[in-house]
């Protein structure tokens, strides 16, 4: 196999260190030998006394906080090291950062020990500070701040060629025969084809890494892996560059996310297949900032770089195909908003694609479908973009999602597509999701009588009291989170300053009035119109057995409140509108309402609003009453 050596150890590393160690430089040693493991204030982590090597010498290093995968393989293999950041003393060095560059090296040279190497007036003729590759026919890019070796397509091919007619030449001396140049041309093989993104020499599986082992700052590593998701390439919004991202799972169904930016994006994108499996190697781990929190997903990314390496694997029945782990609609209500969760179910309907603009001005594809399950649930699920233009289902679609984010919206729950969502309908695929058999017997029992309009994913709240409310959040300059109670009140007064307001029809938002034009205008729809669309906005006292609150009304709460719609109301004699809002005092209303703090002219304050008017559920009322009175009973047993 050709070869081609790299520099890649620091010059003269150990002998700086100990003389007159210098922050600025980047000091790049070898690990040779890991003498024991202390345990030290768990603040700081594990400290390792290594031997460390630039080639020529070597010397002890404590380092802080080696990887576990370094210290259970280093028999098998001396990693190469990034000093970062050295305390140091007369006789004790501390690597208090590192980082590591490669993992699976062997020995580079044959260091002696620096005071006999000092001995030796700082020489030592089996030293070497250079890794051997296996030659690549491109520029071989080790890291953008280490000194790089590359070779040109031309010259590997040159080289190839005249090997190949070396060899040629030698079997024509043995056997007496001379060949022509045009003979040579005939026999002359073919040169190697170039394998696409392959440094090193063809993977196989030893050596390899687990997911579970990876960890911030490494760079040199091997996994396996299948590739379960695929991004789009998304530009940045600063116009300057892009990405794409992929979810990798290994055979003990940890998963990594995959990050490729710019030119590794251009290079690996149509590289890459959803489903196949592929080795994996180098690159730089990162924390991941956005890690789900409720799957096997690693905390870290892997940040691929131009000179990572991505070659085919065969396929490996010990890495899941379809790692979904499936909620039933029902449990979706346990979770927290922004987790993440896959799902099964019947796609019972489907609404238009529309397009809206977004608080970016950004004009924007949406489309809901509405899943349903052996839960008796249904649940909504938002496409957006791109997704929302390709993805095409129709009803009665039996489909699986994977990766999509719990929302809420005053209670309502509801599914979003991400970036990293995929889906599944093709039906050989869909029997292999762990859950499918009991979602289908439930299907094919049902599917002639399942609701069109199932119940809501509404999250239940227990009945509170308006002492309760004022007790959480009144008195209080703390920025709570937002608070939904459930309370039985009644509604007691209704303040009439103001009490509508002239809005657009489209967003709902308040419009001028433009004299010139004599037409209403909305600055957020740039629409004119001739008339507005009357929308209530008033305050209103409702009260319970231990106290009352000042709450504010939106305009559908309005009209069930009111029972009149607010262009109607508007259009009414004064004495009329009296009559009107003296009928809707002193009726008792089950509210859902929402509680948050604000601050309002430099003054924090909390705030109550009507977020809804619950349906009495009678049976269920009165069962939880009655599991009420009877742990009461048990309680004065």
């Amino acid at each position: 196999m050709m070869s081609e050596k790299v520099t890649q150890l620091t010059n003269g590393a150990i002998r700086s260190i100990i003389e007159n160690y210098d922050s600025t430089t980047q000091y790049y040693v070898q690990i040779l030998k890991i003498e024991n493991n202390c345990d030290t204030n768990a603040k700081f982590g594990t400290v390792s006394q290594c031997v460390c090597s630039d080639g020529f010498a070597k010397m002890n290093l404590h380092i802080l906080n080696l990887s576990p995968s370094i210290t259970s393989n280093i028999s098998k293999q001396n990693p190469i090291i990034q000093i970062l950041e050295l305390k140091r003393s007369k006789s004790f060095f501390l690597v208090t950062k590192h980082e590591v560059i490669y993992l699976d090296k062997s020995q580079i040279g044959q260091p002696i020990d620096y005071e006999e190497y000092k001995k030796q007036n700082y020489t030592n003729p089996n030293g070497d500070r250079e890794i051997q590759f296996a030659k690549a026919p491109y520029k071989l890019q080790v890291n953008s701040n280490k000194k790089q070796s590359s070779i040109k397509q031309e010259e590997f091919q040159q080289q190839i060629q005249q090997n190949e007619n070396i060899d040629i030449d030698q079997q024509q001396a043995k056997s007496g025969v001379k060949l022509s140049n045009q003979q040579k041309q005939l026999q002359y093989k073919p040169p190697i084809q170039k394998i696409e993104n392959q440094i090193y020499q063809q993977p196989n599986d030893q050596d390899l890494l687990k997911i579970s082992e990876l960890y911030p700052g490494m760079r040199g590593f091997k996994i396996k892996g299948r590739i379960t998701s695929k991004s789009d390439i998304t530009p940045f919004k600063s116009g300057k560059g892009k990405l794409f991202s992929i979810e990798i799972i290994d055979a003990d169904k940890s998963t990594i996310q995959g990050i490729f930016f710019n030119q590794a994006c251009d290079k690996f994108f149509d590289k890459v297949e959803i489903g196949k499996v592929y080795y994996f190697e180098n690159g730089q781990i990162k924390t991941n900032r956005y890690s789900s929190k409720n799957q096997a997903q690693s905390d870290y990314q892997i940040h691929f770089e131009d000179f990572s390496k991505i070659s085919d694997a065969k396929e490996d029945k010990e890495i899941d195909i379809f790692p979904y782990q499936i909620k039933k609609i029902e449990e979706i209500d346990s979770l927290q908003v922004d987790d993440k969760c896959d799902v099964l179910g019947v796609i019972i309907d489907i609404k238009p694609l529309t397009h809206i603009m977004t608080k970016s001005n950004e004009n924007k594809a949406k489309k809901n479908i509405t899943l349903y399950d052996q839960s008796g649930r249904g649940i909504d699920v938002v496409i957006w973009g791109t997704q929302a233009e390709r993805w095409q289902f129709q009803k009665d679609d039996i489909v699986a999602f994977r990766g999509l984010k719990i929302t809420d919206y005053q209670t309502i729950r509801s599914l979003t597509v991400t970036n990293q969502t995929i889906y599944e309908k093709k039906q050989s695929n869909l029997e292999k999701i762990n859950g499918f058999q009991e979602f289908y017997e439930f299907y094919s029992q049902n599917k002639d009588f399942i609701e069109q309009k199932p119940k809501e994913s509404k999250k239940k709240f227990a009945l509170s009291y308006i002492e309760q409310i004022k007790k959480d959040f009144e008195g209080t300059r703390d920025n709570k989170p937002t608070k939904f109670y459930e309370i039985r009140a009644y509604l007691t007064t209704i303040f009439n300053k103001p009490l509508f307001y002239e809005g657009c029809d489209i967003c709902k938002r308040k419009i001028n009035f433009i004299p010139q034009t004599k037409q209403y205008h909305c600055q957020n729809c740039d629409q004119n119109f001739d008339k507005p669309s009357f929308k209530y906005i008033f305050n209103a006292k409702i009260a319970d057995t231990t106290g009352n609150l000042i709450v504010s009304v939106s305009n559908e709460i309005g009209e069930r409140i009111l029972k009149v719609s607010c262009n109607d109301f508007q259009k009414k004699s004064d004495s009329e509108k009296s009559d009107c809002l003296k009928r809707a005092n002193y009726q008792e209303y089950r509210f859902l309402i929402v509680a948050k703090m604000e601050t309002y002219n430099d003054e924090r304050r909390a705030r109550y609003q009507i977020s809804s008017i619950i349906q009495d559920e009678i049976v269920e009322d009165n069962q939880e009453l009655y599991k009420s009175i009877m742990q009461i009973l048990n309680t004065n047993e």
